[in-house]
């Protein structure tokens, strides 16, 4: 099973991009609070991938420094640089939901706050 479950915050605020194919796209990059035993406050720095209307989505409602909760799967990319295997991980967005404080939504918002590939396949 490939399942990644992330609540942090966004770095910056996600733009939507289209590929070649036309399909819209967004690359955000989520710092999630790290475990410490000596309370320091570490963070991973996530990248994350959406693709179709949950792109949209998230690149619409999502601003920098909000919080938000992601499940996906892990996706490792190889590849060759200066002779040597490189690897890049980062998850593929499958499911999005909004999480923190009221204020961090837009105003206008007053439907469900899940959103599911399932429901906006791309």
């Amino acid at each position: 099973m490939n399942l990644v479950i992330l609540k942090g915050r966004l770095t910056k605020s996600p733009t939507l991009l289209f590929g070649k194919s036309g399909t819209g796209y967004t690359s955000i990059n989520v710092a999630v609070d790290r475990y410490s035993k000596d309370k320091n406050s570490n963070a991973y720095f996530i990248n994350c991938t959406a693709f179709g209307k949950t792109a949209e989505l998230i690149a619409d409602k999502f601003t920098k420094g909000q919080e938000i909760f992601i499940q996906g799967n892990l996706k490792v990319d190889v590849f060759e640089k200066d002779n040597k295997k490189e690897y890049k991980t980062s998850v593929l967005i499958e499911k999005f939901e909004f999480c923190g404080s009221k204020k961090d939504k837009d105003e206008d918002d007053d439907g469900r706050d899940i959103y599911d590939t399932d429901v906006f396949p791309y």
